[in-house]
């Protein structure tokens, strides 16, 4: 044992070295490159004392399952009491008064089940709204325990189910001044890490009405196998942690109080830094006004930020154009990306929250279904309708400056300049809704009232009736004609296009070695120009005589690989985190020394060339319309179509915003597959199908942009310019091009640049 023990403890601390080599540079490498807003749902980012602390302890102890009763298990079971421990003193109580019962993330708690009685009533509510940052008052815990809504539904006892998990994030929750019956909170929120744990804190004289389903492994004294009898344990986190616990990630908490504590920070001061943090920025938007005096925001909330015991540090808003109309929470995204600016868009998972602000009613919400839009796509707008918003929140690392260059980026990209700064209009109105809402809210010994006003704009739910039914339009279609201009491919995913000069083979998946290698990370995710914009500047070579892909790349030796892999080489089946959207690609991997040379090019270590199994392409065969068709690794579709006419009118838009851009710049920044010279631009958009020379296709949808097109694809330079000309042009709607599907009968033919193209298009 000596012997082991020597080895374990040299290759751990080769592991710690390691292990704290990656955290660290991987750490400091995200607050450099980002500004990361704190999300209710994404939590504060972990300090890198606190990793490092949990990599140390990891490396120096061994913790085993606390079921196992060994010398190891015994010592985690007493560190993970140590940690309820604390976790019951961060809330000012013990555990005489409250258990704490592990759970996984803070949704987990909720499944627990109170007991089924007539007599018996539960009322749930959030302490902190995710959508608006609202805080609601904890005086309620108590009114309702005491029969408050008795009125409503007449109990023998009300019981109180406190959801705080985004509350006790940047806030102080005093469990002997408010004494709900459960309350749940996300260690993610308040520390960042470890993800995935959370906790249920009952009270235990409401302890006895939690039913169990089932019981898992280490909760019970003892159970039959042949007769539905068991004997739950006594203690009651024992009984309700069914199976293993996340040992690890629940010791992994005492090095994020560890944190607050060397830190010198309490939870009073964090809600008072983020709460300063999002009133700036909630009145500089406020303030923020187009030339022409229209608003550039709209603001959602119920608060006008006068008190931080009515408002957390939430901003939640919607963006507007100078002639009113809205700026869709995808293009806020992706522009805000492009200045390394993280954000979150959509209903964050509230959809009653987001329909009440966004003056949405029923069947607003279920039309806006009904024409595609579901929750967490970027489908941003409805018939000019926002269909989300834009949300921002502060953490205790949240600085001013992160405040001020965000709103740099609003000014910048989204303000019809010269800015104007005054207050709106209707300011005086939301100051009367605040006080309205809130002035009877208690300082110290007034109660609150319970407002469960629920309103309704409508009550028909029904996704086929009269009201929500789109009515159909019937269509007519008309032919036109056009030159195919350009063919171009892109042998390696996100990479440099190779120009197709006269004539290319189509094969089941489309061009031939359009897109058959992906570069992967040492993690096997797909590598995009999103995260690293160098990848456009290498440039593919496809040499047929010689039978091999080449690369290029400035200022460096080219390198070559063959065109064909054999099945020997096949590796297992490596998961593509791009919008391959999920799917398992087998691939070949390409060797040491490409592997090396996209390595050195990209610097970023750990890099690896693949290329598509032949036989994988059925692997994927949905385009974005669901039909059955066969795909390399291309995102949606076989094919891009571009309209040269269409270019050349962005082109004009594009003019007084950025002279220097070029028609050509443009064609290479959309990426598409064919460049087709129709005499009308914006034709393509009611493409419905075509041929080129005697070749079929059929359109399969239009392209929804995103901030790929801000890359210059020879210098990997950004410009928010483009995809805000875009959006504003268009209503908002950022799409450009459209995709193709081929014949069968295409496979194996051949594709001529300067080929006539007939194309028919519907007219309304």
């Amino acid at each position: 044992m000596a012997e082991l023990g020597v080895k374990f403890d040299r290759t751990r601390n080769i592991n710690f070295i390691r292990i704290h080599t990656v955290a660290r540079y991987l750490l400091f490498r995200a607050c450099r490159s980002y500004i990361i807003f704190r999300k209710t749902n994404v939590g504060n980012f972990p300090r890198f004392k606190q990793m490092s602390e949990i990599f140390r302890d990891l490396s120096t102890n061994i913790y085993a399952n606390p079921h196992a009763k060994s010398t190891t298990s015994k010592l985690t079971e007493d560190s993970i009491d140590q940690v309820r421990f604390q976790i019951l003193n961060h809330f000012n109580t013990t555990s005489d008064e409250y258990s704490v019962i592990f759970t996984n993330g803070a949704t987990g708690k909720s499944h627990i089940r109170v007991g089924d009685n007539t007599k018996n009533s539960l009322f749930v509510y959030p302490a902190q709204c995710n959508f608006s940052g609202t805080k609601y008052p904890l005086e309620w815990i108590d009114k309702v325990q005491r029969g408050g809504l008795n009125t409503i539904h007449n109990s023998l006892r009300w019981y109180c189910f406190l959801d705080a998990a985004g509350y006790v994030a940047t806030n102080y929750l005093d469990l002997t001044k408010y004494k709900p019956d459960f309350v749940c909170v996300s260690f993610y929120k308040i520390f960042g890490y470890p993800t995935g744990l959370g906790a249920l804190l009952v009270k235990a004289t409401s302890s006895d009405v939690l039913i169990k389903k089932y019981y898992g492994g280490g909760t019970v004294f003892m159970a039959l196998s042949t007769d539905n009898v068991a004997v739950p344990r006594a203690i009651l986190h024992e009984r309700f942690e069914d199976g293993t616990i996340s040992f690890l990630d629940i010791l992994a908490l005492k090095h994020g109080f560890a944190t607050l504590k060397r830190l010198k920070l309490d939870m009073n001061l964090i809600s008072q830094h983020t709460f300063s943090l999002a009133k700036y920025v909630f009145n500089q938007l406020l303030l923020l006004h187009h030339w022409n005096c229209q608003p550039v925001a709209i603001l959602y909330h119920d608060t006008t930020f006068g008190d931080r015991n009515h408002q957390g540090g939430i901003v939640n808003f919607n963006l507007l154009r100078s002639n009113g109309q809205y700026i869709g929470y995808a293009e806020v995204l992706h522009i805000a990306n492009l200045f390394g600016v993280q954000l979150r868009t959509g209903c964050f998972c509230n959809p009653g929250s987001c329909q009440r602000h966004l003056n949405l009613s029923t069947n607003d919400v279920i039309k806006q279904y009904e024409k595609g839009h579901v929750c967490g796509d970027q489908n941003d707008l409805i018939d000019g309708i926002p269909t989300g918003s834009v949300r921002i929140s502060f953490g205790y690392m949240s600085r001013k400056k992160d405040a001020d260059d965000f709103l740099k980026v609003v000014e910048d990209c989204f303000v019809e300049a010269p800015a104007l700064r005054k207050m709106p209009e209707n300011f005086d109105i939301l100051s009367r809704n605040y006080n309205r809402k809130f002035s009877s809210l208690p300082n110290a010994n007034k109660e609150a009232e319970i407002d469960l006003d629920v309103r309704k704009k409508d009550n028909d739910l029904s996704l086929t009736s009269e009201d929500s039914a789109e009515e159909d339009l019937a269509t007519n279609s008309v032919t036109i004609t056009g030159t195919l201009d350009n063919i171009f491919i892109y042998p390696i995913k996100s990479c440099g296009a190779f120009k197709i000069e006269n004539n290319w083979k189509l094969v089941p998946t489309g061009l031939e070695y359009d897109r058959e290698w992906m570069i992967v990370n040492a993690l096997g995710v797909c590598l995009t120009q999103k995260s690293n914009t160098n990848l456009c500047k290498i440039k593919p070579y496809i040499n047929l005589e010689t039978d091999e892909l080449e690369l290029h790349f400035e200022n460096t030796r080219k390198i070559s690989i063959p065109l064909s892999s054999k099945d020997s080489l096949k590796l297992k089946i490596f998961p593509c985190h791009s919008k391959v959207c999920g799917d398992p690609i087998i691939g070949w991997d390409c060797g040491e020394e490409v592997a090396n040379w996209l390595s050195t090019v990209l610097n970023q270590t750990g890099l690896r060339l693949l290329k598509q199994s032949s036989g994988d392409a059925n692997s994927r065969t949905k385009n974005i319309k669901g039909e059955l068709v066969k795909l390399s690794l291309a995102n949606q579709a076989q094919f891009l179509l571009i309209n040269k006419s269409s270019i050349e009118c962005l082109k004009n838009y594009l003019s007084d915003d950025n002279p220097n851009s070029t028609i050509l710049d443009l064609i290479d920044r959309f990426r598409a597959n064919f460049v087709v010279n129709f005499d009308k631009p914006f034709i393509e958009n009611d493409l419905r199908d075509m041929k080129i020379s005697q070749l079929s296709f059929r359109a399969s949808g239009k392209c929804n942009r995103c901030q790929i097109i801000c890359i210059n694809q020879d210098t990997g330079e950004k410009s928010a310019d483009l995809l805000r000309i875009l959006s504003r042009e268009f209503q908002g709607k950022i799409s450009f091009g459209m995709y193709l599907k081929q014949d069968v009968s295409n496979e194996d033919n051949v594709i001529s640049v300067k080929s006539k193209v007939i194309a028919t298009v519907n007219v309304i």
